[in-house]
């Protein structure tokens, strides 16, 4: 009976159907399979406790390695290497020298940030000092812009003015963006974080600010009699663009970064006007200060001055340095005047845009307008800034100029898609920006093994 039964078992096992016996045989091995991947994974990761919660039955490896994958899928995003190696190199060797000579900032800003970094906690990040103080500053402008989207809230007769409480937070975030990005270097000279990263990731943000700077202050006049037309508030952006510019034009052929005197004069005068408008409201602006001359074109030619002062005083020191220190770095004017090319490009492009634009859109959406170049010059200061620090040639030609570019030329040509082509222009420029700054961050981080806003890693290099 015995083998009869045997006989019987086996006969009913081999009577099981073909196909159902390879599929269960083929789950079985890929099973197995996953098991030896995920494994594999793990260890790669170095989570040995996770494998063995896995092997035990758990899926809590599973799941971490998922997620594991994901973020590095999700950060993979922002490796591109735009630095190149000998790039790195020159940011391994740079070494900051800087000038500050404004009276304001030697007898005012100084001693006041010198008192006021005492009581930063010392596990602050001074990157992370930079990013919030940049915070306020863009933030208050994305406030105003759903207040005042397009910079008409103060005409004459509107029912609808920016709130008077707006000027007073309007103050007290620039003061604060103001003293955040003042502190930033010297909280990391206290902590011992000073580093070439630090300094391109707080200039970098200072050349995107200058558009919420001029903007939002423009925004106390409005529109019409008593303000000035979008072209040439377009022109007074360009004006604050090449105070920047300039400055570190300056560095790129002297080495040396003179700081200019109209930035820290700026700060002080933004606050004062936002809090004397929230005493006496924005009407008071809408008056002649001479004849003919109404106080908004006072406010124009003061940016003007100052960026034809910056002009004199950058050209002095580069003259200085070439014919009388003998350490002008570049060998021929060509060389010299290679940084210039692309934000001359940018400008021109910009004015003649907003001059000859057939639906005239500048005026019809002067904020996306303003962000879109602002964008775009910003993206060619931060390139001219890594050129400077790692002693390297100035690009002449800037990618996202030339969309800009292109984007200008098709609105010419299709008229009646101009605004479509502006904002869709500006929200690809603000995104390539943002990636681009990223990945240099990133790639800057990794080099010098370090954290962008987490300085922990000074007590672990004391401690080795």
């Amino acid at each position: 009976m015995g083998e009869v039964d045997h006989a019987d078992q086996v006969d009913q096992q081999w009577r099981v159907p073909l196909p159902s016996l390879v599929l269960t045989q083929y789950k079985i091995l890929t099973r197995d399979i996953d098991l030896l991947m995920v494994e594999r994974d793990v260890k790669d990761a170095g989570s040995s406790e996770a494998c063995r919660d896995f092997a035990t039955g758990g899926v809590t490896a599973t799941e971490g390695v998922v997620e594991q994958k994901r973020r590095k899928l999700l950060m993979g995003l922002f490796d591109t290497p735009y630095l190149s190696s000998s790039q790195l190199q020159g940011f391994s060797s740079y070494k900051y020298s800087c000038v500050d000579s404004s009276p304001i900032a030697v007898y005012i800003s100084h001693p006041f940030w010198n008192w006021i970094v005492q009581f930063y906690p010392r596990n602050w990040a001074p990157n992370a000092l930079t990013l919030l103080g940049w915070a306020f500053v863009m933030g208050l402008f994305v406030f105003e812009t759903v207040l005042d989207y397009d910079l008409t809230a103060n005409n004459d007769g509107s029912e609808h003015p920016i709130p008077n409480w707006f000027w007073l937070i309007a103050a007290i975030f620039t003061w604060i963006g103001f003293t955040l990005d003042g502190t930033d270097g010297k909280q990391a000279r206290r902590i011992g974080a000073s580093g070439p990263t630090g300094e391109l990731f707080d200039h970098g943000l200072d050349s995107w600010s200058t558009v919420p700077f001029t903007i939002t202050i423009f925004s106390v006049f409005g529109r019409g009699e008593f303000s000035v037309p979008c072209v040439r508030l377009l022109a007074v952006l360009i004006s604050v663009q090449v105070v920047f510019l300039v400055t570190h034009w300056e560095k790129y052929n002297t080495g040396v970064l003179f700081l200019s005197w109209g930035y820290d004069a700026s700060q002080y005068m933004l606050t004062f006007v936002y809090l004397f408008t929230y005493f006496v409201g924005y009407k008071w602006f809408k008056r002649y200060a001479f004849e003919g001359i109404t106080v908004a074109m006072v406010f124009e030619s003061s940016f003007y001055l100052a960026c034809m002062v910056s002009i004199c005083m950058s050209a002095y020191n580069m003259w200085h340095s070439y014919s009388i220190e003998k350490t002008f770095k570049q060998p021929s004017l060509y060389e010299a005047s290679r940084p210039v090319f692309s934000s001359i490009a940018l400008f021109t492009i910009s004015l003649a845009w907003a001059s000859l634009s057939p639906t005239d859109v500048c005026s019809t959406d002067p904020r996306v307008f303003f962000m879109a170049m602002g964008t775009v010059f910003s993206n060619i200061a931060c390139r001219l800034i890594i050129a400077q620090m790692t002693n390297h040639r100035c690009e002449v030609m800037n990618m996202l100029l030339v969309l800009y570019a292109f984007s200008a030329g098709l609105a010419m040509l299709m008229p009646y898609m101009e605004l479509v082509i502006l904002r869709l222009m500006c929200f690809l420029v603000i995104a390539l920006h943002v990636h681009y700054g990223i990945c240099v961050v990133r790639q800057l981080c990794d080099h010098f093994k370090i954290y962008a806003f987490d300085v922990s890693y000074l007590q672990k290099q004391s401690q080795q």
